[in-house]
């Protein structure tokens, strides 16, 4: 028993250089970014709908009922500010705890209307840790104003590191449950169910004007291949909570999982960004070493400074 919790301190407590936290928060941010930028207009247009459409969900069940479009522009200005100051690690004992809570409430608020979007889940629980946490000890303002060294590895920039881990393969076995306790259940197993999935996706962009893709055209006929990309799926999702095991089976589900995103916007033409882009993935990975070698390209006579 205490090897066991030898074992369970030693990875969760493991110590983690401070860098590692201060790329994933700038990652983070800046797709966070992106999104508010991109989806400005979209999101203005979304708050002038109809009271009707309005059903809350999360932190928007606080709200009596929808924002005034002017009061929604302030809340979406006030969100790209403390965006900002997120990702330069500007006062970030305020402006981390803020934006986090900031952010969760405005997706909330986002999926209260039309229907609810579960592809961005992943990126505001992440960004709800690093804003909780001492996410801007490397690499922000914060930093540069202090007189003293960047901090070496330590557990405490450790766990919040195995937290994101963990939470990213929960949403993944997660939603491997979702298929199998679902109308469809082990029907996922042999490939029928998303092989019937994708076609009236296929189908519904047929009769609102779209078009299929004519990678599914091509796959349709061939139930074998479906059978491998159904099964295959729902392995990666169920063991996902596996990965914890080794370093090296991380590597293994990180690249099918990230081909099995691909597969889908090549299949289906729904895309991810998130997900297809590998910032999901992020956590598993030693960020910090890749800096220090970027570091020694640009200045060669400087040793790598975190470890």
């Amino acid at each position: 028993m205490k090897n066991r919790l030898y074992t369970l301190n030693h990875y969760w407590f493991a110590p983690i250089s401070p860098l590692r936290l201060a790329i994933l928060r700038i990652a983070t941010g800046c797709f966070s970014l992106w999104y508010l930028l991109d989806r400005y207009g979209m999101l203005q247009r979304l708050s002038k709908s109809d009271a009707a459409l309005f059903e809350p969900v999360g932190l928007a069940n606080l709200l009596a009922g929808p924002l005034s479009p002017e009061v929604f522009q302030m809340v979406l200005l006030a969100t790209i500010g403390l965006n900002i100051a997120y990702v330069l690690g500007w006062k970030f004992r305020w402006t981390g705890p803020t934006f986090s809570i900031g952010l969760l409430f405005f997706m909330s608020y986002r999926n209260s209307w039309s229907m609810i979007y579960h592809n961005y889940n992943s990126l505001v629980i992440t960004i709800f840790a690093l804003g909780l946490v001492a996410s801007a000890d490397a690499l922000s303002l914060d930093r540069m104003n202090r007189s003293s060294p960047t901090p070496k590895a330590n557990w405490r920039y450790g766990w919040p590191v195995k937290l994101i881990c963990a939470c990213t393969l929960a949403a993944y076995f997660l939603s491997g449950l979702a298929k199998v306790f679902g109308d469809l259940a082990w029907s996922w197993i042999d490939g029928s169910a998303m092989r019937s999935q994708i076609a009236v996706d296929a189908l519904r962009k047929e009769m609102l004007g779209g078009t299929g893709t004519a990678l599914f055209e091509w796959l349709y006929p061939h139930t074998t291949l479906f059978f491998m990309l159904g099964f295959g799926a729902l392995i990666l999702e169920l063991g996902a909570p596996l990965v914890l095991l080794h370093k090296r089976l991380t590597a293994v589900w990180v690249v099918l999982t990230l081909s099995m995103h691909w597969g889908i916007y090549l299949i289906m033409g729904i895309d991810f960004p998130y997900h297809t882009s590998g910032l999901i993935f992020l956590s598993f990975f030693e960020l910090e070493k890749t800096w220090s070698a970027v570091q020694q390209i640009f200045n060669p006579r400087e040793k790598a400074m975190y470890s």
